[in-house]
């Protein structure tokens, strides 16, 4: 995918995307305090993880589901609650490239399951 193709997250970029899809809420949301509806939506993630000198490291994640204010994660390590990282969603139809911070981490048998809320520049 050529650099050009990418669309700056923003909420309306994931609502056109979300809308556009027969998307069902996720099995557990009922269960949850969510302000917004999450789907799953499997795909790649790019995250660059700044360490402790703000030199990023690129890592691979796989989305699991995504809302219009956040996206679930699958990664192998944790990362530290309140991490601000570079992020980039890829879809089939479209990917996305912005910023989010790190909202939770919880082991489960997969791996890490890592809660991320993107940070949009209208915000």
């Amino acid at each position: 995918m050529n650099i050009a193709e990418f669309c700056k997250l923003n909420r309306g970029a994931v609502e056109r995307l979300l809308c556009g899809h027969d998307v069902h809420k996720a099995d557990d949301e009922e269960k949850t305090k969510r302000r917004r509806k999450r789907w799953p939506f499997p795909g790649t993630v790019e995250l660059w993880v700044p360490d402790d000198e703000g030199i990023e490291e690129h890592q691979l994640a796989t989305c699991l589901d995504l809302s219009v204010d956040g996206v679930g994660l699958l990664h192998d390590q944790e990362l530290p609650i309140g991490l601000q990282l570079a992020i980039a969603i890829h879809q089939p139809e479209v990917s996305f490239h912005g910023q989010a911070v790190i909202r939770h981490c919880t082991e489960i048998d997969e791996g890490i399951f890592i809660g991320a809320q993107f940070l949009f520049d209208e915000d």
